[in-house]
């Protein structure tokens, strides 16, 4: 008698499991969190558009009011930029050698987590230094977006995946 109480107990908490991850399905269905989704994703492809903008027109400080004013970019050799002057500073220097860049972005996910979004995709950046050949050069990413108090995104950290690199 004691296996059959086990089994039927086991049983009971099984179904009660399935029961309530049921209802927590039903729940993410509704639309409420799609919906949600959606709208971030729609921000965040223009604030994307927004950077690649920025790095056509080789203007590290419209690059860096893409970011919190506390983000970071975050660079695959352990260094970073923190804060939107050192940004544009760190961008600034960048575009200065190599001029304008023309930016792909391709999100391939993203998440929302309370007021947070978190991308991934593939990146490249193309460019000519002067006197030098047209270079490509590029990988996976991650962004992390922080939904700002007007309900704006902007880039609270990104960073290139290591290992993922191109290069022309």
């Amino acid at each position: 008698m004691g296996v059959n109480m086990t089994v039927r107990a086991i049983l009971t908490l099984s179904a009660c499991l399935w029961v309530s991850v049921s209802m927590a399905w039903a729940q993410d269905s509704d639309g409420s969190d799609q919906t949600a989704r959606t709208d971030a994703r729609a921000a965040i492809d223009s604030m994307n558009a927004l950077y690649i903008a920025a790095y056509a027109a080789a203007d590290g400080h419209a690059l860096a009011g893409v970011y919190d004013a506390n983000g970071a970019r975050l660079a695959s050799n352990g260094q970073y930029a923190r804060g939107t002057e050192a940004i544009a500073a760190a961008v600034g220097e960048f575009v200065g050698r190599v001029g304008p860049v023309a930016v792909t972005l391709e999100t391939a996910d993203l998440w929302l987590l309370d007021d947070r979004a978190y991308e991934t995709g593939e990146w490249s950046y193309t460019f000519t230094s002067e006197g030098e050949a047209k270079r490509t050069i590029g990988g996976r990413y991650v962004t992390i977006w922080q939904r700002q108090p007007d309900g704006d995104w902007k880039i609270w950290a990104d960073m290139g995946v290591p290992g993922t690199s191109l290069s022309d």
